[in-house]
């Protein structure tokens, strides 16, 4: 009697034996069968912030009325030729309105111009890219009469060039923010006139 026990009990603890070792077994193969299903969850998120990184921030662009002036005391101050920031007028330079210097578009900026055509009728769109295209960037160091809201003004050696140019509606893309800014988009042709742009471009402390 006390034998038949003593076999039905190990019989019993062999069957718990073989159950506790296949569990383990199955535990041991679960990760890597849910391992791969994991990664496949996790990689897409670890990758996202970096690939959207190196496209870098949005670039900022907005539209404005564009006016032209020149190197007049009728239409600048007794120095006609100096700038609000002390730079020497050239074409490339360009003025903006107040209320869009400071954090939308200082000082220094460079920004890519985009002709939309006449500003009543938008009739003439692209008459002056190629011209714009030629010069690539310009380049933020004056501004304009305080009354004067989202508008910028761009430099024209001639009373000539300023007349035909009127008043016209621009697509503005900044390119840099201020003098020590990084760039927000690579400058490629035909925007290669940068490196002379620049080096005409005094530089204030």
């Amino acid at each position: 009697m006390i034998l038949h026990i003593s076999s039905k009990l190990c019989a019993i603890g062999l069957a718990i034996a073989l159950l506790i070792a296949a569990l383990s077994q199955e535990q041991r193969q679960l990760p890597l069968a849910i391992t791969p299903q994991i990664e496949l969850l996790i990689i897409p998120r670890s990758v996202a912030p970096s690939a959207g990184a190196m496209h870098g921030p949005a670039l900022p662009i907005l539209t404005l009325r564009a006016t032209a002036y020149n190197s007049l005391t009728s239409q600048t101050d007794a120095q006609p030729h100096i700038t609000a920031t002390g730079a020497r007028t050239h074409f490339g330079i360009i003025a903006v309105s107040r209320d869009l210097l400071g954090n939308t578009i200082p000082y220094g900026s460079l920004v890519r111009l985009r002709d939309l055509g006449s500003y009543h009728h938008g009739r003439g769109v692209g008459k002056f890219q190629a011209l714009l295209d030629q010069q690539g960037l310009f380049i933020v160091e004056d501004t304009m009469h305080p009354r004067k809201r989202q508008q910028i003004d761009v430099w024209f050696e001639y009373y000539s060039e300023a007349i035909r140019w009127g008043l016209r509606r621009i697509e503005l893309e900044v390119v840099r923010y201020g003098r020590d800014g990084p760039l927000l988009t690579p400058v490629a042709a035909p925007f290669d006139a940068t490196p002379q742009l620049l080096a005409s471009a005094p530089r204030r402390p």
